[in-house]
This record gives structure tokens, sequence and C-alpha cells, in this order.
């Protein structure tokens, strides 16, 4: 029956596929009808079982060729991530070759300096050290041309810069300091190290330009992967659909021929007919019936798990991708994208950097309107130019946030570009370096009290020991001379003069020594009753008014010696500012900045205040507006102090309104350990 069926649908389809008519005389299309009908008798000829068999060799191969295919992209993947981990040795190579040249260029100069040999040992583990820096670098990088020849170039340079700084050292030791003193004057070594930097920086630009050309490669074949497989199961769902489709068509042939036979049949028991034990013709066909049923269950039993697994693997993608989104949202630097000029994208990081609810929904260019307004027109023109020109830019400029805070950041964008080598878009980063340069202005202010630090001492040294005998002498001269010769108050003069050149070298020690702090829990109200006890006669003299809130229990942990020395030292000022009174004002609160705990101190006064000019500069030291006595360290002290405790102090003053002096210090449990700054 199914042979019938195909042969009589065999001339239709030739007449179809060969686009003539069918004729029975046309030997040619005679030849592919017994060819047709061989194929489709050797076909329904096999069980159902064979041609399930051979469907299901479909999938087989699919997945053979699918397998092969996705260990060929994850091959690709590993020397991706091979050459990712090849250019972060690299990275780690190149900066270990720069600190020993820079520890190398410092030991030289401290050694020509001070002539001093323990300068010359880190430079000596540098010259040591440096050969095998080099060798690994050159190594990692040898294969990469560029970055090859940027290295070479900067250790030819390091090897003539070394070479130049050993016969100088030579010099020095023999005791002709004079050359290598000019040297340094003329910053030979500073041109030939600024040389350096910049091969090692065009180094680092090429690495990075390779770590982005690998993330790129990884991010390609991990999406022509994903892709190979959807469409290879899509393929091997359309080949099952085909198959299941021809075997269908060689079974409806004889069912319905059966099924006619058995409506026009006069039997009594048409319905027994399927189930015939026999082996002739219709009994084979109820059992290959059966085993076709059975087969079909199987498989649509196959489909829906694959369908299930695609669902799956569909849930698995997006989560990954929803993954990847948060990872980038919640990234802590700003990341942006730009089309042009136009901000296509910003994640929440942008937002909270320029003060703004990164919950709240606008548009993802709205952090530029918190540009600095002398940084914006600079920022948007050159970077208007590197997207004209297709350059990478770099900048830093200011965020003014909406409380009036300053953020400093440093805003890096490199293009992305098509394979024309156009670019398409502009992939952003703003990082903020505010604390790094805090941090470098403290380390700049802790190098010159450092250095202050030693001139101190050698004030010390050198007056101190005169200034006794001065003051020993002029005692005991004192002593011997009558209370009614003239010479009595020459002697009186030259007493105090002494005492009080005694004073400033002690402020000056005590500006410059190190912070040992003592920290404990206090009142805030019991230290200013102690500092007022202490200016009782000055406040009555001069007929100040004095308040503070004696019935706030605002409670303080630090070195109570040394904030009650701050607190003295800023009444004394402000009594210094009302000679004809005025009214004093002590206040203590609890603030907490940057979701830390900590303790607000106000010192208010009512005199004339100080001069804008003069405001920036007051806690420098040996800085006075004019006061007769004072070394002008009092504030700088105060600023010590107040930072050793890791908070800040600041005056607010204007003309005619008094000035009022801001302290905050952090409250801290008994177990913090406190910093200690110079």
């Amino acid at each position: 029956m199914v042979s019938d069926t195909l042969d009589r649908a065999a001339p239709a389809q030739l007449t179809r596929l060969l686009g003539a008519p069918y004729d029975d005389r046309n030997d040619h299309l005679e030849r592919h009808i017994l060819m047709w009908r061989r194929i489709s008798g050797l076909f329904n000829d096999l069980p159902i079982a064979r041609k399930l068999l051979l469907t299901s060799l479909i999938p087989l191969v699919a997945f053979l060729v699918l397998g092969l295919d996705a260990y060929e992209r994850l091959e690709a993947l590993t020397e991706h991530e091979e050459q990712l981990d090849r250019v972060y040795v690299a990275q780690r190579a190149a900066a270990e070759y720069m600190r020993m040249i820079v520890d190398y260029e410092t030991g030289f100069r401290g050694y020509v300096m001070t002539r001093q040999e323990a300068y010359l040992v880190p430079s000596r583990n540098a010259h040591q050290h440096l050969p095998s820096v080099e060798q690994t670098l050159l190594g990692l990088i040898r294969p990469h041309k560029l970055q090859y020849e940027a290295v070479e170039q900067a250790q030819r340079l390091v090897k003539q810069m070394m070479e130049e700084k050993e016969s100088l050292i030579q010099l020095v030791k023999g005791g002709r300091t004079a050359e290598a003193l000019h040297y340094i004057e003329q910053s030979r070594g500073r041109a030939l190290m600024q040389l350096i930097r910049e091969h090692m920086a065009r180094f680092d630009r090429l690495e990075q330009e390779a770590l982005n050309d690998a993330l790129a490669n990884m991010a390609k074949s991990r999406n022509q992967m994903v892709a190979h497989i959807m469409g290879g199961i899509a393929a091997v769902l359309v080949l099952l659909i085909l198959a299941l489709q021809l075997i269908a068509r060689s079974i409806t042939g004889p069912l319905i021929s059966l099924a006619k036979s058995v409506r026009s049949s006069d039997a009594i028991l048409p319905a027994d007919v399927p189930v015939l034990p026999r082996q002739d013709e219709l009994g084979e066909l109820t059992r290959v019936m059966n085993t076709m049923s059975r087969q079909v269950r199987e498989h649509l039993a196959s489909v829906q798990k694959n369908q299930a697994e695609l669902r799956d693997l569909n849930q698995n993608l997006a989560a990954s991708e929803d993954k990847y989104r948060n990872i980038v949202d919640h990234a802590p630097f700003g990341i942006f994208t730009t089309s042009g000029m136009t901000v296509t994208f910003s994640n929440r990081y942008n937002k909270s950097l320029a003060g703004m609810n990164p919950d709240e929904a606008g548009e993802p260019e709205a952090f530029r309107h918190w540009i600095h307004p002398d940084d914006r027109d600079r920022v948007l023109r050159e970077y208007e130019q590197a997207v004209a020109d297709g350059m990478p830019y770099e900048t830093v400029f200011r965020f003014v946030r909406p409380d009036g805070t300053i953020r400093k950041v440093l805003s890096r964008r490199i293009p992305i570009k098509n394979e024309d080598g156009q670019p398409t878009m502009y992939q952003g980063f703003n990082v903020d370096v505010t604390a790094l340069d805090e941090m470098q202005t403290q380390l700049s202010r802790a190098e010159r009290l450092a250095t202050l630090g030693q001139v101190a001492a050698g004030i010390a040294h050198e007056i101190r020991n005169p200034l006794v005998g001065i003051g020993s002498t002029a005692s005991l001269l004192r002593d011997e001379i009558d209370p009614s010769d003239p010479k009595r108050a020459d002697l009186d003069i030259i007493l105090n003069e002494t005492r009080r050149l005694d004073r400033i070298v002690n402020q000056i020690i005590d500006y410059a020594r190190p912070r040992d702090l003592v920290p404990a829990s206090w009142l805030f109200k019991d230290a200013v009753e102690d500092v007022l006890k202490l200016l009782d006669g000055r406040i009555n003299t001069q007929h100040i008014a004095v308040t503070y809130p004696s019935n706030r229990a605002t409670t303080v942990y630090a070195d109570r010696d040394q904030i009650k020395q701050v607190l003295l030292n800023l009444c004394h000022n402000a009594l210094d500012a009302m000679p004809d009174g005025g009214s004093l004002r002590l206040d203590a609160t609890e603030v907490p900045r940057d979701d830390k705990p900590g303790a607000l101190i106000e010192i208010a006064d009512s005199g004339p205040g100080i001069p804008e000019h003069a405001l920036t500069q007051v806690f420098q030291p040996f800085f006075t507006t004019g006061k007769q006595h004072g070394t002008g360290l009092g504030l700088a002290i105060c600023r010590n102090i107040v930072e050793a405790h890791g908070g800040d102090i600041a005056l607010i003053s204007q003309r005619g309104n008094g000035t009022t002096a801001r302290l905050w210090l952090p409250l801290k449990t008994s177990t913090t350990i406190m910093r200690e700054i110079l």
C-alpha cells in the first residue's frame, strides 16, 4: 500500500521538479520514475524502528558538530584568557621596573645631596635587580613588536642614565661634588626620567589596547558560541520535524487505504482486522503502527525535554544578562557610553558621584549638569575634539554637588571601533580621586613638617644651650647689681628676651614633634569649664560674655589634654580679637560625616573678623595677622592635633561679623587605633 501511494506521487513530484509534462513515452522520465520507485520501495520495506533510528541520527550528528564547534570556541576563549594573564604579568613587571628606576634616582639624589652611603643601598639594589626584571618583561612582550620597541627604548635610556649617575657617584666619592650638583641643577636626570616615563606610558597604553582587544575577542567568541548553539538547536528541530513528516507520509497512505477497505468491507468483525495475528501485509502494518506509536511518544517526550532545556537556557541567559547589568550598575566607579557627544548610558555611580539620587529616573547625561562651571566648557570642548579625531580622551574635572561639596574626578573615554577602524561609540569611566588628592596634600604637608622637625631640632641644639648660658649669666649679674643701679633694667630686658626666645624654640619643637595620643571618653562641658577657669582673669578684665551649653552632655573620645590645648589656644585668639569686650560662644553637637559618628565643636567670637586674603593662610606656620606677641604657630599646632585624631578644623569669618572655629572629631571606641600624623 505504501509503495502504491509513493508510486502514484512520484510522477507528479518529478514533473514539478523538472518543469516538464508527464509522458509515459519519455525514457528520461521513466528512468527517474523507476529510480524513485526503487528508493521508495527500499524505504517502505524498512521497519518503522529503523526509520526512526535513521531519524535519531540527525540530532546525534548535529550535537556532535555543535560539540566540536563549542570546543573550538572554548579553545579560543582559553587563548584570550592566556593573553589577559600575559598582559597582567607584563603590567606588574613594568610597574616593578619603574619602581626600581625611581628608587635608583631617589638614592642617587639623596647621596649627592647628603653624601651618606645609606642612600646608595636602594640604588645598588635597583642596579642589581633591574637586568632580571628587564629580561622578564622583554620575554613576556617579545612577540609584540610595538611594546617590545617601547621597552627597549626605555631600557637604553635607563642604561644611559645609570652610566651617567654611576660616573657621578664615583666623582662624589672622590670629593668632586660640584659636577654632580650641577647635573642635578640642570635637570638632566629628570629629562631622562621623563623620556623613560613617556616610553613606559606608551607601553602601558599598548598593553591596555591589547587588554581591550582580548576582552572584545572574548565577548565576540562567547556571543558566536551562543549563536551557533541556538542555531544548531533550531536546525536539529527543523530536521526532526522534516524526518517525522516523511515518516508520517509513509504511514498515512497505507492507513488511508486500510480505512477505506475497512469501511467498504462487509466483514462482521472489521475492528479485528488491525490486530489479526496473521503474517500478511495487513498484520505487518498493524505491528508497525504499534511500534510507530511508541516511538512517536518517545520522540515527543524528547522534543518536550529539548524545549524545556531551551527554556532553561534562555532563563539562564536572561539571568546572566541581569547579573552583568547589576555589576555595571553597582560598580564602584562611573561607567557611561556616548554616541558622538550624546550620553546613551550611565550607571548609578555617576549619579551618586554628582550628588544626584541614583534611584530617580532621568536622562543618562544629567550628571553633566553638575560638572564645575570652571571645568564644564573645557571638558566638553576637549572631548568634542577627541571625538572628531577618533582619539582616546582623559582629563580631570570637578563635580559640584547640590550640597556644595566638591568631588575631584579622573575621567577616561576610549573609542570602540568597528571592522573598518571607525569609532562607533565611546566607553567612558569616571573615578573619584578626591581622597587620593587629599592624601597627596597631606603627604606633602607631612614632608614639610618632617623637614621643619629637623630644622627645629637643629635650632633647639644650636640656640637653647647659648640661651641657657646667657640667661644664667644675666641672672647672676642681676643678683650682684644693686637694685638702684640703672644697668639692672637692662639685665631685666636681657632675661625677658631670653625667656621669650626659649618659649619660641619650645613652640617650634611642639609644632614639629609627632603626636602621641592618649584617647579617652570625656564630657565637652568639663573641658570647657577647665579652659574658662584658666582664662577667668582675661574674661573679667576684657568684659567678655561667655555662653556654652552646660546642660548638654556631649561626649568626645580624644586626648583630653591635647584637645584642651586646642580649645585654650582658640579661646586666646578669640579674646585677642575682642580687647574692648564682646561675646564668646562655645558649643558641641554630635554630627556624623560620611556615615561615621563625630562631634562638631564651635568656638565663635564677635570680633572684627579675619580679612579674606588672610583666611586661607591662617593655618600656615609662622603666619600671624599682626599680633605683637606670638610666633604664628598656634593655629598650625591646633590643626596638627585635630588631624592626629582623624578630624579637621576650619575657620569661618567675615569682616565685621566675627570668627567661628569649627572642629570635627570622630567618635571612636576604646579599641580603635588612633592615627599619628606629623
